[in-house]
């Protein structure tokens, strides 16, 4: 308002020395607008032929656009044009509070936001009352035309209007001195009755020369008095300082200042000045208006502190919070988004994406922004920037006046999502454990430790119990393919590169730019590129077992990527621990088993070797005894045929006699007597039937003799060495031994080759060909044929015992000789019978083989060595 008054004050002047309207425009126009703050001000001259208003004097930024400006029609017509068009059409004051919101202000519109014009106002200027022109005025302030700003315009229409006036008829030029004259006398009385608080100074001496009742009311003193003092004596700081601001503001068109004033009671208020000069009978002075600031500074240090805490408050949560304003531009930033992108917060005020981030992925936040900004619903994205993951939820704010501005907090959740990985990863070891060997659980481990990491290479080795000395256990697939370099598999700690100082140091060692590691040894031709790496030592009872190391991931290691390495590498080397101690439970569990089915098989082969031996020594028993008998019968048997014969020549000699008698007519009844028994008795066939009875009797008791011996040879109770044995003689006493197994099922065929004797435990032979015979026998479903063969190559005898049975198939064949493995009904075969024969063939150094096909029969092959290398070498 000051600064209106100073211009008012200005064109008033001018009114009074032009003497032409060009200068009188033109200067009217750059008062209003260097004095009076306003941004643009023209004078346009109505052409009502032409329906036209042309622009004849401008002053200000953005009217290069006055051209001719054609009315929309008639006069009086159309009222809904631009405000010089209704000002000429009402011959009256017209304006806008705010032309970007204003209906009927399109025109306007599109030049008054980039040039900040917000208020406009036109005021017709008339000759001999009619309106001839326009006097157009805009303003960056909205609603800054008030009520009192619009009489100062009317009352400077009126001069102009008059001046011009004046200027048609010089003779009036009088009329208009005067007429200003008492414009000077109104702005003396709106001086006077202004609602701010005026002072006038001299800016050389700094005395207070006027002050309107406002001004006095406020500083407490009476007119007399205040116009007294200097005005350095109201300000709070110093005199020098005050004087020199008097001076820089008599400098300056229009000023603002702000200054802590000391009233006569003493208080001290906080003041905002508006300071302009003025020129008032040819001298410069300074008119005040005085603006008491002390309760907008209150709400303001309030407003501060709120915004200060809220500040902290944004500044303390877990991420980057921001909002922005339409525009997409940041207004609110905290400590957390500065941190993240390396920046002062307040320096990223005003900032849009493109200012911040690369292009690519400013493009998708934008886009992203917009989206939530149109819709106005929050939403929530997944973001990845320079290695860091973000959960980011933007949501839409309203101010009072429906302003739309986007918020949203950013959490990073990368150390989280790394977190949820390794656990992931340490759980999945399990169940490597439970799938691989300990070479492929290395290798998977150490792929998940290195991709847990973010790494491209990996490797793991082993340390030697003495700490001395390294194995290297495993490369990642990734490393191989990046190495060529030859490497040895084991090493020296002592000699070994910077990857082994955590073994030297017991701890963790990090290395994020191996270039500045000063005591490295270099890289062997052939390794790739090394920027950084991380190695650990696994630690048990006080010693490193185990070494695992990472490298070359695209940022720096940190605190978690050691953590992750020791919990894989700790729960490998617990895994591996857990791994060999079952794989030798396991092992150990196998070698009970095997050591229990040895012993099951021995203790069954001693039982059954002493129920052969007891059977054995029956027989031999029970052999003994028969043969006594037999050898009685025997003998007996030959004197008795020898008795017979001779009873049976007495007998024949009888017969003849009687048949003498008979032919020489001799009867007598004691021979007829003699001849009815003889009849009776069938004395002929006794005769011939008798010799052949004792030869038959004679002929089963050499059978039974021949099966006694036979018995004897097979059982050689107490023949438990080596000897010289007979095979053949062993094949067929044993057959005669078995003859009754055999003889209802197959016929036997002997195809024996020439053999020489064999240096073997014979009662041991003997029991794996009743086996083999035995079993040939049980093979055969109908009759069928066992031939037996033998024959020698070399140094060594073979025998085989083949049968046309129903023949095994191929996954028995590969069991048959297991100890109680039998393919026989339950209850008919204990499953030893051939694991017997198999240790015994193994005893003698020899071998036993089986070749079947099923429905095709079965080959059982007996391989002996004739003298094989035992203890007792045969004499």
């Amino acid at each position: 308002m000051l600064q209106l008054y100073a211009a008012m004050v200005e064109c008033g002047q001018t009114i009074i020395r032009s003497r032409s309207r060009g200068v009188l425009f033109g200067d009217v126009c750059r008062h209003l607008v260097d004095a009076g703050g306003m941004r643009a001000a023209w004078v346009g001259i109505w052409n009502p032929l032409e329906h036209r208003i042309w622009p004849t004097a401008r002053y200000g930024k953005g009217l290069g656009y006055l051209q001719a400006l054609s009315l929309g029609g008639k006069v009086g017509v159309h009222l809904g044009g631009s405000l010089a068009e209704q000002a000429i059409a009402r011959n009256e004051l017209v304006w806008s509070d705010d032309v970007t919101t204003d209906p009927g202000m399109e025109s306007l519109r599109e030049l008054a936001s980039p040039l900040q014009w917000r208020s406009a106002l036109v005021v017709p200027l008339q000759l001999g009352g009619a309106a001839w022109g326009v006097l157009n005025v805009y303003a960056e302030q909205g609603k800054a035309f008030d009520a009192g700003v619009r009489s100062l315009f009317e009352q400077l229409s009126a001069n102009i209007s008059h001046a011009l006036d004046i200027f048609e008829n010089d003779a009036q030029r009088r009329e208009a001195e005067f007429a200003l004259q008492e414009s000077e006398v109104r702005y003396n009385a709106l001086f006077a009755s202004s609602c701010m608080p005026l002072i006038v100074l001299d800016p050389k001496s700094g005395r207070i020369v006027d002050a309107n009742i406002r001004a006095l009311d406020f500083y407490g003193w009476n007119h007399a008095g205040f116009t007294s003092m200097c005005v350095a004596q109201i300000y709070v700081c110093d005199p020098e300082t005050a004087m020199r601001e008097l001076h820089e503001a008599a400098e300056c068109t229009f000023v603002s200042l702000e200054h802590r004033h000391r009233l006569h009671s003493g208080e001290v208020r906080d003041v905002e000045i508006f300071s302009s000069p003025i020129h008032i009978d040819g001298g410069k002075f300074l008119i005040w208006a005085v603006h008491d600031v002390s309760e907008r500074k209150r709400l303001h240090a309030k407003m501060r502190s709120a915004q200060a805490l809220t500040q902290r408050f944004i500044d303390h949560l877990p991420g980057a919070a921001f909002v922005k304003d339409k525009d997409l531009r940041l207004i609110v930033v905290n400590r957390h988004l500065g941190t993240m992108l390396g920046a002062e917060p307040h320096t990223l005020v005003g900032k849009t994406a493109y200012d911040l981030f690369p292009p690519e992925f400013a493009h998708n936040a934008t886009h992203f922004d917009q989206e939530v900004l149109a819709d106005g619903k929050s939403r929530t994205m997944d973001e990845f920037f320079e290695g860091r993951h973000a959960e980011t939820t933007l949501f839409v704010m309203e101010d009072d006046t429906g302003e739309r501005f986007l918020g949203g907090l950013s959490i990073d959740v990368t150390d989280p999502g790394r977190i949820r990985e390794r656990t992931r990863g340490l759980l999945q070891l399990n169940e490597f454990a439970s799938k691989m060997d300990e070479p492929a659980f290395l290798l998977q481990g150490l792929e998940s430790a290195q991709s847990l990491t973010s790494s491209q290479i990996g490797f793991l080795h082993f340390v030697s119990a003495d700490q001395q000395h390294y194995e290297m256990a495993v490369w990642t697939a990734s490393t191989r393919n990046f190495c060529s370099a030859d490497y040895p598999t084991h090493g020296s700690l002592h000699t070994a590169g910077v990857w082994a100082d955590c073994l030297r140091q017991a701890c963790p060692v990090i290395y994020n730019d191996y270039s500045t590691v000063p005591h490295k040894h270099g890289l062997p031709e052939g390794h790739p590129a090394l920027n950084r790496f991380i190695t650990v030592p696994i630690m048990e009872d006080g010693l490193a077992r185990i070494l695992i190391g990472v490298g070359n991931k695209r940022n720096a290691y940190d605190q978690i990527d050691t953590d992750t390495l020791l919990l894989v590498g700790n729960g490998m080397w617990r895994i591996i621990g857990r791994m060999r101690a079952e794989r030798a439970l396991q092992q150990r569990l196998q070698e009970m088993s095997a050591l229990y089915r040895d012993l099951a098989e021995a203790q069954s082969q001693l039982l059954q070797s002493e129920k052969l031996a007891s059977i054995g020594q029956l027989a031999a028993g029970v052999a003994h005894e028969i043969n006594n008998p037999i050898g009685f019968i025997k003998s007996n048997l030959g004197s008795l045929a020898d008795y017979v014969a001779k009873l049976l020549d007495i007998a024949k000699a009888y017969a003849h006699t009687e048949d003498e008698l008979e032919a020489q007519g001799i009867h007598s009844p004691a021979f007829e007597e003699l001849r009815r028994r003889k009849a009776e008795a069938d004395f002929d066939f006794l005769l011939t039937d008798l010799p052949e009875l004792i030869e038959e009797s004679r002929e089963g008791v050499e059978r039974v003799g021949k099966i006694v011996m036979d018995l004897k040879n097979f059982a050689r109770v107490g023949d438990s060495d080596f000897g010289w044995a007979d095979i053949h003689a062993g094949l067929e006493s044993t057959i005669n031994v078995v003859w009754n197994e055999l003889k209802y099922k197959a016929d036997v065929v002997r195809e024996y080759g020439e053999l020489p004797l064999v240096f073997c435990v014979a009662s041991q032979i003997n029991q794996v060909f009743m086996n083999l015979l035995i079993n040939a026998a049980q093979a055969m479903t109908t009759r069928g044929t066992i031939t037996v063969r033998t024959g020698a190559v070399g140094d060594e005898v073979w025998i085989e015992v083949q049968d046309t049975g129903c023949g095994i198939d191929l996954a028995k064949q590969a069991r048959i000789f297991d100890p109680f493995f039998t393919t026989k009904p339950v209850g008919q075969g204990t499953g030893l019978g051939l694991s017997i024969a198999m240790n015994i063939a193994k005893q003698h150094q020899g071998s036993l083989t089986v070749q079947s096909q099923p429905g095709e029969g079965t080959v059982f092959r007996m391989t002996l060595p004739v003298c094989p290398v035992t203890g007792n070498p045969p004499q």
